[in-house]
């Protein structure tokens, strides 16, 4: 008789247990993934390539925001993060390179994300939105006072290039995509370490974790200054992208979008996939109402005074049907996809 095998994909190491890709199809998605990322500039209009830069900027916000939840932590202040690390880069561009400029600048957005999170420890949920609102309206202020003698309040970012060399639109995208992969490698891991453990024991139950040996402030403020950490990384690239930036770039509607499209309609625990996917939403549905008021505006002049309440109709439509229908997220629709090609073309 011949020699039995095994079915399905066997696990016979702690490390393979672990691993970030658990089955072979996953080393080819991923490799097919990479390899389109690759050739896309060469196929590809720059529109396309400016979209995919966008997506990569937010989805890094929402990576940072996505860890902090974990820990039932919510922040409408990401926006200001943001503004933080671009207004840094903005600042130190001019004598500086890039790869000095965007990890100071995640720096400085995460010691300012630590001090407004502090009163975490004391209050929860709603408070806590109401707290991080007052710290979007204070940095939005303070930002403003900083450029109030700076015409239009712009602070030009100096051009993204390394030894005099100025990068262009296919040198800024791999780089975004490098930048990119390594945040997402990075909050990966970090979900698979004691302090992602720790940050969900205290998202369940704060107290049992307190009474299990956790100490609260020390772990609330660490996904606090990562969380801030990639705000302001992600704030950095924009500027750089931008060319200049102003206080008007960071409203604190951007921080609800992060918040309840990034987060929630991406996938909340969810925090490269989800991530990605609430960004690829966000940028889509921005693209999308663009496009509509222009084409519609001929016709329904007034539309064009109501585009931003336009894309606020579409997001509640979105976030409702995500609650209704996927109340875990567009990452969880993307898991059961995944699970059905996992058994097909067996239904058991």
């Amino acid at each position: 008789m011949g020699s039995s095998r095994p079915c399905g994909v066997i696990k016979e190491s702690y490390t393979a247990d672990m691993s970030f890709f658990e089955k072979p199809f996953h080393y080819w998605a991923i490799g097919l993934l990479v390899l389109i990322l690759i050739m896309l500039p060469f196929m590809a209009p720059e529109f396309y390539l400016n979209a995919i830069l966008l997506i990569a900027i937010f989805g890094i916000t929402i990576m940072g925001l996505n860890l902090l939840t974990q820990a039932y932590l919510f922040s409408v202040m990401h926006a200001a993060l943001m503004g933080i690390g671009a207004f840094t880069t903005a600042f130190l561009s001019q004598q500086l390179p890039f790869f000095v400029t965007i990890p100071i600048a995640g720096l400085m957005a995460a010691a300012v994300s630590v001090f407004f999170g502090l009163p975490s420890l004391r209050i929860k949920v709603f408070y806590l939105l109401f707290s991080t609102t007052a710290a979007q309206f204070i940095i939005e202020w303070v930002l403003n006072w900083i450029t109030r003698d700076i015409p239009g309040s712009a602070v030009y970012t100096a051009p993204l290039g390394l030894m005099g060399y100025q990068f262009g639109v296919l040198e800024q995208y791999y780089l975004y995509l490098f930048i990119t992969a390594i945040m997402a490698y990075l909050i990966a891991h970090i979900g698979r370490t004691p302090l992602g453990k720790a940050l969900v024991m205290i998202g369940e139950k704060d107290y049992a974790a307190q009474i299990q040996g956790v100490d609260l402030l020390k772990f609330k403020a660490i996904a606090f200054a990562i969380s801030g950490f990639y705000a302001g990384v992600a704030g950095s690239m924009w500027s750089y992208m931008l060319g200049l930036v102003t206080p008007e770039h960071f409203p604190f509607l951007m921080s609800w979008e992060l918040l309840g499209v990034g987060v929630i309609v991406g996938g909340l625990g969810s925090y490269v996939w989800g991530s990605i996917l609430g960004s690829v939403m966000i940028i889509v549905v921005t693209q999308v109402t663009t496009e509509l008021v222009t084409v519609l505006t001929p016709y329904m002049p007034w539309l064009g005074a109501s585009a931003f309440g336009l894309r606020a109709i579409f997001y509640g439509i979105i976030i409702a049907a995500i609650l209704i229908l996927e109340p875990q997220g567009l990452a969880s629709l993307l898991r059961k996809v995944k699970r059905y090609f996992d058994l097909w073309p067996f239904s058991y």
